[in-house]
Formats: C-alpha cells, sequence, structure tokens
C-alpha cells in the first residue's frame, strides 16, 4: 500500500497495452485514463491528470455519449479534479452539468447523483458560498439517511 510510483509503472503499461489492442476510445482503455489520472492527482501532478481527464471526458462524450453513467463520473472527477487546481468557475460548469445530468438519468436518489451534488457542495464552499455549500450537504444528508438509514456508515 502507498507505491504510487510502482502504481504509476503498472497503469502506464496497461494503458500503452490497451490503447495499442483496443484503440482510445474503448471502455476498458478510458478507465484506464481515468485510474491513471486519479493515480496522477493523488500524487500531486494536477496538470499530467487534468490532460488524461480531459482526453477521457471527450472520448467518452463521443463514444458513449453525454448522459452515459460512465462520461458523468468521469466529468464529475474532471470538475473535482478543476476545482482542486483552483480552476473553480470551470469546476462549476462540469460540476453542475454532472449533478443535472445524474439526476435526469439516475435519479435524485442514485449514489452518482449524491457523490455529484456533495462535490458541488464542496465547490461551492471553496468559493465561499456557505450558504449553497450547506444547502446542499443538506439535500446529501437527507438523501443518504433515506435510502441507506441512520446507521449506515
Amino acid at each position: 500500500q502507498g507505491d504510487l510510483d510502482g502504481a504509476e509503472v503498472l497503469l502506464r503499461e496497461a494503458l500503452k497495452g490497451q490503447r495499442e489492442t483496443l484503440g482510445d476510445r474503448h471502455q476498458y482503455t478510458l478507465q484506464s485514463i481515468n485510474n491513471l489520472g486519479s493515480l496522477l492527482r493523488a500524487k500531486g501532478d494536477l496538470d499530467g491528470a487534468a490532460a488524461l481527464f480531459r482526453e477521457a471526458v471527450a472520448a467518452s462524450r463521443e463514444t458513449l455519449g453525454d448522459r452515459h453513467p460512465r462520461t458523468l463520473s468521469l466529468i464529475n472527477n474532471f470538475g473535482a479534479l478543476l476545482r482542486d487546481k483552483g480552476d473553480l468557475d470551470g469546476a462549476a460548469v462540469l460540476l453542475r452539468e454532472a449533478v443535472a445530468a445524474t439526476r435526469e438519468t439516475l435519479g435524485d436518489l442514485h449514489p452518482d447523483t449524491l457523490f455529484s451534488i456533495a462535490n458541488l457542495g464542496v465547490l461551492l464552499w471553496s468559493k465561499g458560498d456557505l450558504d449553497g455549500a450547506a444547502a446542499l450537504g443538506r439535500v446529501t444528508l437527507a438523501a443518504r439517511r433515506e435510502t441507506l438509514g441512520d446507521r449506515h456508515p
């Protein structure tokens, strides 16, 4: 656990193989791009992660469509990364899209929808909109209580 450099070598090797055998737009390739981007984010290479997330979102929109759950997950991840980079306006566009689209396609109580709402709440908090962040926090807490109960970890 914690060998991020070793993990990066393996993820890059896997991604290279998938690009060569499956192509740049295959869902497994896109998942590997997302995985490598997430690892780079964890390592603090936000620019490297952003390039990968940007590629994955564009390819997923092209192949799966704007409302596919995998595309929405990638959009959400990219939005959270832009927030981390300090691009709060860019993050807001993506996170608001993710919230609206997950609500539309998956419903208000789906875990992916709640995750997107929570990410938007963190963004609002980062922008100083404490009332907006608190409102979204109440929405996610109420929905999680409704779907998971009060005793869920």
